[in-house]
């Protein structure tokens, strides 16, 4: 298929990934690494919903 490319169609797949570098859209997001979680964060979240636990226990009682 790429052999039946005109010379316009060449410069356009060019120009698009010229584009697409710029606005760095042309990396693999399969590649990514996924955001970690860090003890701090954990702890913070932990307490976070401890923290809403014990209010909506508080309600209840």
């Amino acid at each position: 298929m790429s052999d039946n490319l005109t010379e316009r169609d060449r410069r356009i797949d060019l120009q698009t990934r010229e584009i697409a570098q710029e606005a760095k859209l042309d990396t693999d997001l399969g590649s990514m690494v996924p955001p970690r979680w860090r003890a701090s964060t954990v702890i913070v979240v932990s307490m976070i919903l401890l923290a809403f636990a014990v209010m909506i226990g508080s309600a209840l009682i």
